[in-house]
């Protein structure tokens, strides 16, 4: 399991089929860690014969998307953050575009990948998993808003260091080599998303506290929790 952060930032070139990353730069720690997983996989594919398939994810939201007190993801943030009536920062400018993945469609690609990699139809590939669209942070803010019943007070910041400010996944891979088609926008994987956060909130009272940036707001996607 990889991610859309090895393609680092947009503004370096045009495009995100899988060829166009770039091992030779990483926006962040974290892009690097995956960047090393990713090699360590193909050379052992290549000294050992290692059949597999590295899928590269986007912004996977959905259900079970709630350790935020541990790490900080956008979405589930600030679903967590309007139902506390905070404010919620989107940094990166009101431009900032990201490709949204519901959890269903990222298991589906998964299991049609492992299945298809047991029955040696697909081996040693790696492929995107995303929807394939674009959306704005703050219109994901805003229709976060809208099924919570609230108006989001929506603070727009400068990207922090090590964010990726635009990626929109090309999926012709994995339609392709797996059949697969994502099936929900994020105008219907919000309300799934917070459905799910809301029965299970009810059931998490603990977790309404506070999250706040450790250092600063200067990082990347660093968070510690304070007590409310």
């Amino acid at each position: 399991s990889s991610t859309r952060e090895v393609y680092g930032d947009v503004h370096r070139f045009e495009g995100y089929g899988e060829s166009t990353a770039d091992f030779a730069f990483t926006e962040s720690p974290y892009s690097a860690s995956k960047i090393a997983a990713e090699a360590w996989i193909y050379s052992y594919a290549r000294c050992y014969g290692l059949r597999y398939l590295v899928f590269r994810f986007s912004n996977v939201y959905g259900r079970y998307d709630n350790d935020l007190h541990r790490m900080s993801r956008v979405l589930p943030l600030f679903i967590h953050q309007m139902l506390r009536d905070e404010p919620v920062t989107v940094y990166g400018g009101s431009e900032k575009v990201l490709d949204f993945t519901y959890v269903d469609d990222c298991i589906d690609g998964i299991v049609r990948g492992v299945e298809a990699l047991e029955a040696g139809r697909l081996a040693n590939e790696t492929i995107n998993l995303a929807y394939g669209e674009g959306n704005t942070l703050v219109r994901a803010a805003e229709l976060i808003g809208v099924e919570l019943g609230v108006e989001p007070r929506i603070t727009i910041a400068p990207s922090l260091l090590g964010e990726v400010t635009r990626y929109v996944a090309d999926i012709r891979k994995a339609r392709d080599l797996l059949g697969w088609e994502p099936q929900t926008p994020l105008d219907e994987g919000i309300p799934k998303a917070v459905a799910w956060f809301r029965v299970h909130r009810e059931a998490h009272p603990e977790e309404d506290r506070r999250v706040v940036s450790e250092d600063g707001g200067i990082g990347w996607k660093t968070l510690a929790a304070e007590p409310s």
